[in-house]
């Protein structure tokens, strides 16, 4: 396998030698953060060995830390597994490649929600049966087949639900085959993919799919920026396409996808109401990268792109809205024995032409043609691959648009904040025993608004009731990831 089997050497060298409301939230936090960090602690000491271990790590023969510097992102070793297309063995061949995944978290906001005659509420009330703030929850949990079928031919294949309000659907999934040749006396990997969300298949953690935060709160509020168009694709299309990895450095991929239509995205779980957005035609997608490394550094330089056309609210005979995504990314990452650091950033441009949104009798759009930003930028340092801090920017900003973007009091989707992350992985290097492959991750998140819809305070001119400010939707996170 050449420079993946090599990259598999070095890491089995380095791995072998190694009492007012206030007062209350932060009381209730401490509590939370406490009993989720035990939940995590009596899941994984309690689950049935034979059954209980992410199928990667069984298949490698590798703890997590080999393709994670804190997961889900990728060590240059993780990205070279998932291009090769999950296939890699050198572990326990006889479990089947199986493994299950829950995240519990407790979700505190800056504003409860409250009567409309509050100074500062949430919008919309928390789903029934929780509290206006405070509220611990098994947010999702998640049942994975992950890991070689037969030959070069791959999985990962999710399946997932929402205790909270008992939804399921069917998540983020890429199955790919994968051929091993020689190309101009250089290595190469030639893949085919089929997933159900466009970058998903992707390997750096910079673009939609796998991009920070790749955790949030499930019931936070319900102001947030809006999204691009690949956001609101995910796991709403199927698409197939095929990529080439040319000595061990440059990347290029032509995916094409196309919507499911009402039945199935009922079926699937991603209908939200009877009238959901559906996908014309053929949508491309496009991906170019190349990165070059030296000893443990590794730096990615990326381009990529998607056209889509949309029925929106399933409106049939207004013609479509198109979109047209545009993204520049790039990742550095020094991946070392002790510690890691990863930089990412990544821009989106996009281009609306909304044809049907902006037709007088849909009524969802006052202009015809909108551009989008969306902007991240964020450092991720882990040590001893056990301890996890991120910090991270985000920025979108775009066309001023009064009724596509009713949420604000001047018609603007600017939006800007900062997000906090800080995690304790205690399973990465791998335990003793059956606990060998577990994974767990724990840790708090903090989200900080800077803008919403264009402004700071009351930003929607609720002047006759609840005010919604930015501040306002500040969420603290307290969450228990583990992974079986």
């Amino acid at each position: 396998m050449g420079r993946l089997e090599r990259l598999l050497g070095a890491r089995r060298r380095r791995r072998t030698g190694e009492s007012t409301v206030e007062e209350r939230g932060v009381a209730a936090a401490i509590a939370a953060f406490v009993s989720l960090a035990i939940l995590a602690v009596i899941s994984l000491a309690t689950a049935r060995p034979a059954a209980a271990v992410p199928s990667f790590a069984r298949q490698t023969g590798q703890p997590c830390a080999a393709c994670h510097t804190a997961f889900p992102e990728l060590t240059p070793f993780g990205r070279r597994f998932k291009l090769s297309g999950y296939t890699l063995q050198g572990g326990d061949p006889k479990l089947p490649p199986i493994a299950a995944m829950m995240t519990a978290g407790f979700t505190h906001t800056a504003a409860p929600y409250d009567s409309p005659a509050s100074t500062n509420s949430q919008a919309t009330p928390p789903p029934p049966g929780l509290r206006r703030n405070d509220n611990l929850v098994m947010q999702q949990v998640t049942g994975i087949f992950g890991g070689q079928i037969y030959g070069d031919l791959g999985a990962f294949i999710q399946l997932s639900g929402d205790p909270t309000n008992g939804d399921v659907w069917f998540d983020a999934s890429d199955v790919r085959y994968v051929d091993q040749f020689k190309l101009f006396g250089a290595d190469t990997f030639l893949g085919v993919t089929v997933n159900n969300t466009p970058t998903v298949q992707d390997v750096w953690n910079t673009t939609n799919a796998w991009s920070f935060p790749q955790l949030g709160s499930t019931i936070a509020p319900a102001f947030t920026p809006p999204g691009t168009h690949i956001d609101a694709l995910a796991q709403r299309v199927a698409g197939a396409g095929m990529y080439v990895f040319w000595n061990d450095m440059l990347y290029a991929e032509l995916t094409a996808y196309g919507g499911y239509d009402k039945s199935v995205l009922e079926a699937f779980g991603m209908a939200p109401g009877p009238n959901p957005d559906v996908q014309r035609g053929v949508m491309p997608y496009w991906r170019l990268a190349v990165e070059p490394h030296w000893g443990d550094h590794y730096l990615m330089l990326g381009a990529f792109g998607m056209y889509g056309r949309t029925v929106p609210q399933s409106m049939f005979g207004f013609g479509t809205d198109d979109y047209t995504d545009i993204g520049f990314d790039s990742q550095y990452q020094y991946d070392g024995d002790k510690y890691s650091v990863t930089l990412k950033l990544s821009d989106i441009i996009e281009l609306q032409r909304l044809n049907a949104s902006s037709n007088p009798v849909v009524g969802l759009a006052s202009n015809l043609n909108d551009r989008l930003n969306s902007f991240k930028a964020n450092a991720t340092f882990v040590w001893d691959h056990t301890y996890e801090l991120t910090g991270g920017y985000f920025n979108v900003s775009g066309t001023t648009d009064p009724t596509l973007y009713g949420a604000s009091l001047t018609g603007s989707p600017n939006g800007s904040g900062l997000i906090f992350d800080a995690a304790y992985l205690p399973f990465s290097h791998g335990s003793p025993g059956p606990y060998s492959t577990y994974n767990a991750r724990i840790g708090v998140q903090y989200v900080h608004y800077l803008q919403l819809y264009g402004g700071g305070d009351n930003f929607d001119g609720s002047g006759l009731g609840a005010m919604h400010n930015a501040r306002g939707d500040d969420t603290l996170l307290l969450y228990a990831w583990i992974a079986f």
